[in-house]
């Protein structure tokens, strides 16, 4: 069976070996804190995800303009916006996390297989506010750095940072260093194959947290959002069913009224 996430950050080091990240972009914006937003929505908290790709399903959307996207996701009441980073196999950019960045308001969350310090400089740069790490990418040994260590120079550039699992065994490593936010992939990265049930596991084994809890990946329809409501979940992460919808801002405020 292949290991598709030794894979994605074998390309990940690639880019950054490669230059790909030192790139500046100097984006100045007043911080948005997804944590706060998250926890003062007065609705279900939404954060919509612009990517145009994935190696899991191809091309998801047409090059339409990440600006346009992103206002359309806000209009519909998403509480962030995710923007992927990642131009191998997500079609994603820097540039297009810039400009998102540079042009709203929301709190925007870099999204990419992050394994080096210098890639959280490059989002810094490009404006985002917080970060996607992925615990088994650093318990596997494929970052630069242990966790620890990109957490904390994810705080010392401004950016929260959101620390996902995909078990309740990786939940539990996390926990000790205190993420801004948690999250419970629904997808597992080596096999690409999602279950919702994923969030309901992990949060059935765990204590309590007093941290946001955010679940991600395969949620379809405002009865995903009850369901992994009910389970414990505080907000949601949600990228290729609303890419895929014919208008996206209607999308949105159907699962943010869920």
């Amino acid at each position: 069976m292949p290991d598709h996430l030794s894979r994605l950050a074998e390309n990940a080091s690639g880019r950054v070996k490669r230059g790909y990240y030192d790139r500046p972009m100097h984006v100045n914006r007043p911080h948005q804190s997804l944590v706060e937003t998250v926890q003062k929505a007065s609705r279900t908290p939404i954060i919509t995800e612009i990517k145009y790709a994935s190696p899991s399903s191809g091309r998801i959307r047409g090059s339409e303009s990440p600006v346009t996207i992103a206002k359309a996701m806000l209009e519909g009441g998403a509480s962030g916006l995710s923007v992927l980073t990642d131009p191998d196999d997500f079609k994603g950019g820097l540039e297009i996390l810039a400009e998102v960045a540079s042009q709203t308001g929301a709190p925007v969350l870099m999204k990419d297989i992050l394994v080096s310090p210098k890639q959280l400089e490059a989002g810094s740069s490009a404006g985002a506010d917080a970060v996607v790490l992925i615990s088994e990418i650093f318990s596997a040994g494929f970052a630069e750095v242990k966790l620890g260590r990109m957490i904390a120079e994810a705080r010392r550039l401004g950016m929260e940072a959101l620390v996902e699992a995909n078990d309740s065994r990786e939940f539990e490593l996390i926990r000790k260093y205190e993420p801004d936010l948690y999250g419970i992939n629904n997808r597992n990265l080596s096999t690409f194959q999602i279950e919702l049930a994923t969030t309901e596991r992990v949060l059935s084994r765990i204590g309590p947290t007093d941290r946001p809890i955010v679940s991600e990946s395969g949620i379809e329809s405002p009865a995903d959002i009850r369901r992994l409501r009910k389970a414990g979940a505080d907000a949601f992460l949600v990228g290729s069913s609303i890419m895929r919808a014919s208008d996206i801002q209607v999308k949105v405020r159907e699962l943010v009224n869920s």
